[in-house]
């Protein structure tokens, strides 16, 4: 059975909204969202369809006693506790998802290991979920974070496979 469902695009960027703002949150332009109809269908055959991943490989339940355990390539930083919390560094390829309180210095801790990291790897895609790219050149500036490498993504309005995000191919992707 087709479901119908209301969003509201905004004409000049894209952003997708599930209610009615009057000022795009994304690139401040007052008015430009446009409501859409979108139709869904929910058949019981797409609920079965088995998930993918980015690649296109199919993801499926399996029990724990017939997996094989594999160890990842990982790349060490210059911050041991990290390094120590990620289990001996980053997985090239992977997705680490910081979380806390404000103002602990999430941002701080992720921007200098990217800094790190794009120096010593090659490029390094930065998503932030609430910073603009603005603010996070100017922490780089105030704290001496070379970013040459970097690459970034504020306030992704799209899934991750989606092309946007695409078009940039990190080294440790």
């Amino acid at each position: 059975m087709a479901k119908a469902r209301t969003r509201y695009v905004c004409q000049n960027c894209g952003y997708v909204s599930a209610s009615y703002v009057g000022r795009c949150p994304d690139c401040g332009g007052w008015n430009t969202l446009i409501e859409e109809t979108v139709t869904t269908t929910s058949s019981t055959s797409t609920k079965s369809q088995p998930r993918q991943t980015v690649s296109g490989n199919q993801v499926r339940p399996q029990k724990m006693n017939a997996v094989t355990a594999t160890r990842e390539r990982r790349i060490t930083t210059n911050l041991k506790e990290l390094n120590r919390v990620l289990g001996g560094g980053v997985v090239p390829g992977s997705l680490i998802l910081i979380g806390g309180d404000p103002g602990i210095g999430k941002s701080t801790l992720l921007l200098q290991v990217s800094g790190q990291l794009a120096a010593e790897h090659g490029t390094v895609l930065y998503v932030s979920g609430e910073e603009s790219a603005s603010q996070i050149k100017l922490r780089a500036d105030r704290l001496g974070v070379a970013i040459r490498g970097c690459t970034f993504t504020p306030k992704p309005t799209c899934p991750p496979s989606s092309k946007p995000l695409m078009t940039c191919t990190p080294t440790l992707w």
